[in-house]
């Protein structure tokens, strides 16, 4: 290494502010009006502008035909993003085809390359997703609460397996000699050597670079590039994907409590063609009912009902509004607590029941 950890922070804080943050955009404002960010910009604008760039680009490509070679750095004339050149290099089938990543800074001497490998979890599931009423419903809480399923010795409901991508700076015997020989040009062209692990990891105090706040950011994304995930995480910080869970394995009162919440939600998304898909048909619920939840959705309907539309799988506009009414009236006199009435649960019943009758005949006619 030509400088020590000290020494490579001092040059962080020539090119980022310390002390700002880049979270509200009071801070952002402030943080792109200091001396550091001004001068980081001119400096992306300048290596947009160094004619070696460009040119070890076109020799790689000549070096190695077979092999994709693609530009991450197009923005740089705008003055925005990184303080390194990046590309991608994608290996041929026949050295295992995966692609590495290439940074070479512009405000130190130094260059990284990575790929990614896949890691293996098996962790008790946090969360689970259900179809009910023809509404994703999404519960953020562990499918084996007896409460909300009714079969949670389900042993597909005790762990769930999945796969994380995480960098690595590792290569493979196969990588070696086309990573050797781009290594080569790029140190003699720009006087730069690899940056090991254990040195870019290194938190940099007091310094913010989106999306990294105060005490976030290491020398990886100020020297490089922000943004990615330098330090795999472990088991504990890893977020465990949902399983789903099929409806006939819910206790009723779970039953109860989705019925009320798929009536509710089916008629305003009726009301809303233009945006419905931004929602992806999903809810998410802890698997209770509110009073506060039921009546800021139907104050939404409401607000949405003039002028009239006439909603999918409703014949008119007269049978919603009494539909609703009778929901309102069933809401005024529930006192909030524990499970939904019985009658707001049969009046859900045959709100649903209609709904996806008619729904299944718009979809066949």
């Amino acid at each position: 290494m030509k400088h020590s950890v000290r020494e490579l922070l001092d040059v962080v804080y020539r090119y980022y502010p310390r002390g700002t943050d880049v979270i509200e955009q009071a801070d952002i404002q402030r943080y792109k009006e200091t001396e550091e960010y001004v001068r980081m910009v001119a400096t992306r604008r300048r290596a947009a502008t160094d004619e070696r760039w460009p040119a070890l680009l076109r020799r790689i490509e000549e070096r190695f035909p077979d092999s994709a070679v693609m530009s991450d750095s197009l923005h740089l004339p705008t003055g925005s993003l990184d303080a390194s050149y990046s590309f991608s290099f994608s290996l041929p089938d026949t050295a295992n085809g995966r692609t590495l990543w290439f940074k070479i800074s512009f405000i130190a001497p130094y260059y990284i390359v990575y790929g990614y490998r896949s890691v293996q979890f098996v962790k008790q599931p946090e969360r689970f997703r259900v179809v009910f009423g023809g509404i994703n419903f999404f519960i953020p809480r562990s499918p084996r609460a007896p409460e909300l399923v009714s079969d949670c010795d389900d042993d597909r409901l005790k762990s769930v397996t999945f796969d994380q991508s995480c960098i690595d700076f590792e290569l493979s015997a196969d990588e070696l000699p086309y990573v050797e020989w781009i290594a080569r040009d790029i140190e003699a062209t720009f006087g730069c050597e690899r940056m090991p692990p254990e040195v870019g990891i290194v938190l940099v105090p007091n310094v913010a670079v989106n999306p990294r706040t105060l005490g976030e950011a290491r020398l990886y994304d100020c020297l490089f590039t922000a943004g990615q995930e330098w330090v795999p995480p472990s088991p504990s910080e890893v977020r465990t994907p949902g399983v789903k869970v099929d409806a006939s394995k819910l206790t009723g009162p779970f039953v109860a409590v989705l019925k009320v919440l798929a009536a509710l939600y089916n008629i305003l998304w009726s009301l809303m063609p233009d945006t419905q898909g931004a929602f992806f048909g999903g809810v998410t619920t802890d698997g209770g009912l509110r009073k506060e939840e039921v009546s800021r959705v139907l104050a939404e309907i409401r607000g949405l009902m003039d002028p009239p539309k006439t909603p999918r799988g409703i014949a008119s506009k007269r049978e919603l509004e009494a539909a609703i009414r009778e929901l309102e009236a069933l809401v005024a006199g529930w006192d909030g607590e524990g499970e939904p009435p019985a009658a707001m649960v049969a009046w859900a019943s045959s709100f649903l029941a209609s709904w996806l009758v008619d729904s299944e005949r718009d979809a066949s006619s």
